[in-house]
């Protein structure tokens, strides 16, 4: 892509994890002297062993669990009794790292600096010692261009990147924002709503815990992280109270009578309301991981017909709109934005018009004859 560079000190190149849940994808690490990767349940774990295969081997030493992480490098210097290194004030380096302390960073929302850290990681491993004030519009299109195959991965590096750039600008770091040159990738319309049948397999095949999960977000119109970190807390008083993660937007949602019915049936073991077959709140990838699992036998048609969790959410505000409910009233259950809210709307009210038009001209032709 030209403008990058290469770590020092790489010895050895190992596969990570894909970086969307959209397509899977390889991206190498380049593992510094004396560092070598034990894989063990899918899960790769670093260790630092000195004259390691030899007679003169040290003992080995476990690194921590990320190599594309600042800490990670740290401690490998360390232990290994190297400087640590210098790093320019106009580098992506510096910027990067000035911008994830900065209280600007920390006002986002926890989903949005995960993200925004994800992708920064990417930044940094492409462009960390060169100048920010170097980047050009050629640059970030061949960057978003080397994730073509992934358009919403492709377009998240560049939003964030952007995010950063607006962050440097005032601060004198560079003039211009070379991001807003770059057009987004189509990423297609999205992931679907449910049909209604695909929601009654879950309740009648699927384990109580996903049928839990799934009303929950059904019923309630949030997204997977609210859902998971919902509490009993929260809901009671027949009312469902939250405050959203990525938005910070406050709801008071009134509970449907079958969430009601189903939230009666959940045993109490946590503060969370959901909860995993040990007893535990949810993480976030564990919640994935075994609903994905689960995707088989009767619920195989849900895999097929690649409908996610998100798709519940999206599910909630159609039901809603063909039930008759206003932009302004679905938004106030959702929290999304009335333009989105509009968005589905137009959707609904098309099928809506066309199935008029149709029982008209049936209805014409009936009367003709």
């Amino acid at each position: 892509m030209g403008y990058r560079r290469t770590r020092p000190m790489t010895a050895q190149t190992i596969p990570t994890s894909k970086l969307s849940m959209a397509r899977p994808r390889t991206q190498s690490i380049k593992l510094p002297l004396h560092v070598h990767c034990v894989t063990a349940k899918g899960k790769p774990y670093y260790y630092l062993q000195r004259n390691r295969g030899t007679g003169k081997a040290s003992k080995r030493i476990r690194l921590p669990d990320d190599p594309r992480t600042p800490e990670w490098w740290d401690e490998y210097r360390r232990l290994m009794d190297l400087p640590a290194p210098t790093i320019k004030t106009d580098s992506f380096d510096h910027v990067i790292k000035a911008y994830l302390e900065s209280a600007d960073f920390k006002e986002l929302a926890d989903a949005t600096r995960r993200n925004y850290e994800r992708y920064l990681a990417i930044v940094r491993d492409k462009w960390g010692a060169l100048e920010i004030k170097g980047l050009e519009p050629r640059h970030v299109l061949a960057l978003r261009d080397h994730y073509q195959t992934t358009p919403a991965t492709a377009n998240a590096i560049v939003q964030t990147l952007s995010a950063l750039i607006v962050w440097a600008i005032p601060r004198g770091h560079r003039p211009d924002n070379p991001c807003y040159h770059i057009k987004k990738l189509k990423t297609g319309a999205g992931w679907s709503p449910w049909p209604w049948e695909m929601i009654e397999l879950v309740e009648q095949h699927a384990p109580r815990w996903m049928w839990h999960a799934a009303a929950l977000a059904l019923y309630t119109g949030q997204r997977e992280a609210d859902v998971l970190a919902m509490s009993w807390t929260q809901a009671k008083g027949g009312m469902i109270t939250l405050r959203q993660q990525k938005t910070g937007r406050a709801l008071v949602i009134p509970a449907h009578q079958r969430l009601l019915a189903v939230l009666a049936t959940i045993p109490r073991q946590t503060v969370q309301i959901l909860v995993s077959s040990r007893g535990e709140p949810w993480t976030p990838g564990g919640f994935r991981s075994s609903w994905l699992a689960n995707l088989k036998g009767p619920l195989a048609p849900i895999r097929e017909g690649g409908f996610v969790f998100h798709g519940l959410r999206k599910s909630a505000v159609v039901t809603l709109l063909e039930a008759g409910c206003t932009d302004a009233e679905v938004a106030a259950i959702t929290g999304q934005s009335r333009q989105m809210i509009e968005h589905y709307s137009r959707q609904v009210n098309q099928r809506k018009l066309a199935a008029a038009a149709i029982l008209k001209w049936e209805r014409s032709q009936n009367e003709s004859l």
